[in-house]
Formats: structure tokens, C-alpha cells, sequence
């Protein structure tokens, strides 16, 4: 008896018992051309092969719309530019007074120019970019003033900015074309580059060391994803300028007005590197990124979006686990009521200790 149930067990432990193995999940088959028009939700995005200038996609890419934070790209350039990322920066009391901030600087103290790059690449920090300008150029209308003249020096022909940093206030506006271009020329900077793709940076200020993440999603999520500037504000919406590289070849997009730049990012880098041609042999050895050609047309002056504020918000001080949905329906008002007062690069990132605006919902009679 003992020797037959060892027999069983036997039989049991080498017999399988759910029969064949499955076949395994095929892959997902990338988008096709109609796929990625009917589903990107950007008003305006470029895609295109830096290696060969080849444009893989466009759309609406000379019509202008708000660029939110990815201003910060011209900001950085332009420093790095006249500074080699050297010096220091002494905080003023006229750069802190720009909300919101996410990485808050203290009146008097200094602190190096390569950090304050650091800190606008990498947390899109306001107070930063405001400090940078006021420092290098010696105002921030001078900085803004170098920041338009270097824009028509490289052909960006349809973009005005009227800060270092991007939030709404007077008009400014740029193209997916003239982006990319921007984008280009910043991505010529090796260490620009490797700070836009940078994860997780500890800045030491006066105030204590700050953690700081990538406001982009998509860094070490998505399969190549590289160096890249997010933007967003309530005018603008979702802007990007991005890069990703697979087997060796790399793709770059910009996208602006979009409900969701996480999901257009996908569409667009998954169609393109399926419908990427080989390379010319002639170009393989070259790495330099080509500006796609492309003759703007000329448009009307945008006339700046007027918002009506209502008065006395409540300042809500922001705790560990909020969520601008939840401290919505605390106060009986919607998500975009509160954007409308606090202009942000990303809603979903809130950091604990930042006070908020929150707008008092008016009574009906």
C-alpha cells in the first residue's frame, strides 16, 4: 500500500494538471495613420526623426497656442548660453512673489546657477526661472526681451514670450513647429539633455535639502523614453516637448492644447518608431538633429483670455493625500474653478505645504 501511493504522488508531481500551456499574448499591434488621427487629442503636435529631418506626423503645427512651462526650455537655453551653468544667483524679493512655486527660495540666500537650471528642467520651478532671468540679464523685461530676439535668431517666427516662466498673465504663444525647434537647439546642450531626463534630483537651498521628481510621467515608465519639458496650465492645457530612442534611433515630439499628453505621447511615439524607415547610410555616422522645414503662414495677434477671479477665495493649505478632486468636493466647487486660480505644470502633483486658492462658490438667491 505505502509503495503504491508513492507510485500516485509520483505521477501526480510529473503529470501536469491543467493541461497544454497557453500560447502566449501576441503584442499589441501599433497605431496606424487613422488610428493616430482619430485619437490624439492635441490641437497641435509635430513628430519627427532628428536624424533625417523626416516629418512622421503633423498637425496644426503653425497654429499658435499658450506653451505653459515649456518656455522654461528657452529660459534654460538661454542661461546656459551666457552663463556655461557657472555662478551664483542671490534670491530677491521680487522672485519669490510668483505662484505657485514648487520649490520655494529664500530671500538673500545664493545659490548656483547650475542648481536653479536643475530646479526649473527638472520641478518646473517658478521662483527659479524668475531669480535666473533677474540675474543674468539684470531684469526680468531685459531676460524676456533676449528670450523673444533669440527666438526670431533661430526662426522661430510665430513665438512671443513674456516670461521666464510660463504662467498665464500676458499673451504668449508658440507653434508645435517653432517648439520643435526650441526643443532641437536645447537638446544640443549635453548637460541640458542629461537634466531633462533626469528621475530624482535632491536640491540643497537655504530652506533644507527638497526633494524633486520629473514632472514627466512617462521617465523610466515608457520604453526609451529620454529628455523631455512638461507644461500646464488652465489657458494652455497640456503642452510637451519630448524624446525617446529605441534600437538606436530617436524620435521627437511636441504637442500643445492637449486633454492629455501621457496618452498622445504613446499614440504618437508608438506609430512612429513602427513606421520608421532605415536610415540612409550616409547619415548613420551623423547624429545631428535637422529642423523640419516647414513655411510658416501668417496669423492674427491672439487676443489674451480674460478670466474673472471671484474674490476672497479661501487659502487652503495643501496635506499629504490630497487631490485637487477631493479638496474640490470639500468645498463644493469643480477641479478647473480651482485651476482657474492656481495656474500649475501638473495637476496631479501637489505638494504638501503649498496653500491653495480655492474659489467660494457664489449663493443662488
Amino acid at each position: 500500500m505505502r509503495r503504491l501511493l508513492g507510485v500516485g504522488l509520483a505521477l501526480l508531481l510529473t503529470c501536469p494538471s491543467d493541461g497544454p500551456t497557453a500560447p502566449p499574448v501576441p503584442p499589441p499591434k501599433p497605431p496606424t495613420l487613422e488610428k493616430v488621427n482619430e485619437d490624439l487629442l492635441a490641437k497641435a503636435a509635430l513628430l519627427m526623426d532628428p536624424l533625417t529631418g523626416q516629418v512622421l506626423y503633423a498637425k496644426n503645427i503653425d497654429d499658435t497656442f499658450p506653451p505653459a512651462s515649456t518656455v522654461k526650455l528657452m529660459t534654460a537655453l538661454l542661461v546656459y548660453e551666457k552663463t556655461g551653468g557657472r555662478g551664483m544667483v542671490t534670491v530677491a524679493p521680487e522672485d519669490t512673489r510668483v505662484e505657485p512655486s514648487t520649490v520655494p527660495l529664500r530671500i538673500g540666500e545664493s545659490v548656483p546657477v547650475s542648481e536653479l537650471l536643475r530646479s526649473i528642467i527638472i520641478g518646473s520651478d517658478n521662483d527659479s526661472a524668475m531669480a535666473l532671468a533677474r540675474t543674468i540679464s539684470g531684469s526680468v523685461d531685459r531676460f524676456v526681451a533676449e528670450m523673444n530676439a533669440q527666438a526670431t535668431k533661430m526662426g522661430m517666427l510665430r513665438t512671443r514670450f513674456a516670461n521666464p516662466h510660463g504662467l498665464p498673465g500676458q499673451p504668449q504663444k508658440t507653434t508645435a513647429h517653432d517648439l520643435m525647434i526650441l526643443f532641437n537647439s536645447f537638446l544640443t546642450k549635453p548637460e541640458l539633455r542629461q537634466i531633462a531626463q533626469t528621475q530624482i534630483y535632491n536640491l540643497k537651498t537655504a530652506i533644507g535639502l527638497q526633494h524633486m521628481r520629473n514632472h514627466n510621467k512617462l521617465l523610466g515608465v515608457y520604453p526609451g523614453m529620454g529628455p523631455a519639458k512638461t507644461g500646464w496650465t488652465y489657458e494652455a492645457r497640456h503642452t510637451f516637448a519630448a524624446s525617446a530612442t529605441r534600437e538606436g534611433r530617436e524620435l521627437r515630439l511636441t504637442l500643445l492644447k492637449s486633454a492629455n499628453k501621457w496618452q498622445d505621447t504613446r499614440l504618437l511615439f508608438d506609430y512612429g518608431f513602427a513606421n520608421l524607415p532605415p536610415a540612409p547610410p550616409t547619415l548613420l555616422s551623423s547624429s545631428l538633429p535637422k529642423t523640419p522645414k516647414v513655411a510658416p503662414t501668417v496669423q492674427p495677434e491672439e487676443k489674451p483670455v480674460e478670466v474673472v477671479i471671484p474674490p476672497e477665495p479661501i487659502l487652503y493649505t495643501i496635506r499629504r493625500g490630497d487631490s485637487l478632486t477631493t479638496i474640490a468636493r470639500r468645498y463644493n466647487v469643480g477641479v478647473e474653478d480651482i485651476l482657474l486660480l492656481n495656474p500649475m505644470d501638473d495637476p496631479d502633483l501637489l505638494v504638501p505645504g503649498q496653500i491653495l486658492r480655492v474659489p467660494v462658490k457664489p449663493r443662488v438667491p
